[in-house]
């Protein structure tokens, strides 16, 4: 795949002394570059053209971040959330995928790096410090992706170093690229998950642009496994398009054919769900995509899901494919109800405390750790 290189770059006078902004800007001679004051102007003149998020993919916004950069993933109490915490780096992705969540949901179009890197490690010391006895899932790959930007920024090597010495947490690196070169220089020590969000075959090409392949996916997933990492595969959104069962089991053996099953930290399946403003929004942008016009409902979220009996079968139908090469390796449905986990999964879970354990164990099974948490989940029917 090709990696992104901006057509132009902001940087923000308040970002200019810190030393990510510097690094950022070697590794980018001979771009335009421009210095703001503020940058919400060159924000509201993107957003003021007839494709922003076409337009601010093409241009690089350094700036600060205020406040926290470590915040709890947002829980819905009608369905079981994964309790994770996510570590802002930036937002914006550089990647187009026709289904995006962002191009409904952020308000700067722009790819945004944060650049005062150096709070983002003191944050998460003090943090993990002050809890020795919680476990914290980290993952950074919700409003950017995890790796695509890491040719130009490296974020990912102080981040392994810091994670790879702490027993209370591990660090899930989320991402649709091959951009895994850097990861090779230093040593997870098993703390560091590398997952990829993956689709079928005929999905990746019509619908996701500028990524990786899922060859190229996987391939990236081997370096990672063989440098140390433990992987793990996202199938969401799983898209009830025709061909469908056929795409996902070429996709799971594409997996299972070449990774180590006890690498793989986890898979999650979810199904295909949007805010109502997303259908147009991706029309505009990519005209008629045909994932949209299929069988939707209101959730209780507020977004468009599949009917139930849709994603149970979908559910059924992956895990089984999965289970047909490991009755180990952790799967998890990503914001569904309890009833669908012990319909589609066989799963009993009691709430969204009790999915914690759940996923706190499968972060350090095959992991030598001295952490050891309570969470406990029984994988039969109640």
């Amino acid at each position: 795949m090709r990696y992104f290189r901006p057509e132009r770059v902001y940087i923000e006078k308040s970002a200019l002394e810190d030393r990510l902004t510097g690094e950022i800007l070697s590794r980018l001679p001979g771009i335009p570059r421009e210095i703001v004051e503020d940058a919400a102007g060159v924000i509201s003149e993107t957003r003021s053209e007839s494709d922003p998020f076409t337009s601010g993919k093409k241009k690089l916004l350094l700036r600060r971040k205020k406040g926290d950069f470590l915040k709890p993933f947002p829980l819905i109490p009608e369905y079981l959330s994964c309790h994770f915490q996510i570590l802002h780096l930036g937002t914006g992705c550089d990647l187009e995928c026709t289904y995006c969540i962002l191009q409904s949901y952020l308000t700067n179009p722009l790819i945004t790096v944060f650049t005062n890197f150096d709070d983002i490690l003191a944050e998460l010391a003090g943090r993990l410090d002050a809890a020795p006895g919680q476990f914290f899932r980290v993952g950074t790959g919700e409003l950017i992706d995890s790796l695509s930007l890491d040719h130009l920024t490296e974020w990912s090597v102080p981040l392994v170093r810091f994670f790879a010495g702490r027993e209370n947490a591990v660090l899930e690196f989320k991402t649709k690229s091959d951009n895994v070169q850097n990861l090779g220089k230093a040593d997870p020590r098993g703390r560091v998950i590398v997952s990829w969000s993956m689709n079928t075959e005929e999905i990746q090409r019509r619908e996701e642009f500028k990524t990786a392949t899922l060859e190229e996916r996987v391939a990236a997933a081997r370096k990672c496994e063989r440098w140390g990492y433990r992987t793990g595969f996202h199938l969401d959104p799983l898209i009830h398009a025709e061909g469908w069962k056929n795409g996902y089991r070429k996709t799971v053996d594409l997996i299972f054919r070449n990774l180590n099953p006890s690498r793989i930290a986890w898979i999650s399946l979810g199904a295909l769900r949007f805010m109502p403003s997303l259908k147009k929004t991706a029309e505009n942008r990519f005209g008629r995509t045909g994932i949209f016009a299929g069988e939707f409902i209101p959730g209780l979220d507020g977004k468009k899901r599949y009917f139930k009996p849709i994603r149970r079968k979908m559910y059924e139908y992956v895990c089984g494919l999965i289970r047909e090469y490991s009755a180990e390796v952790p799967v998890y449905l990503c914001m569904e109800s309890r009833e669908l986990w012990e319909d589609s999964l066989e799963v009993a879970l009691d709430d969204s405390v009790h999915l914690k354990g759940y996923l706190d164990q499968a972060a350090i099974r095959n992991t030598p750790s001295n952490f050891r948490n309570s969470g406990t989940c029984s994988t039969n029917r109640s």
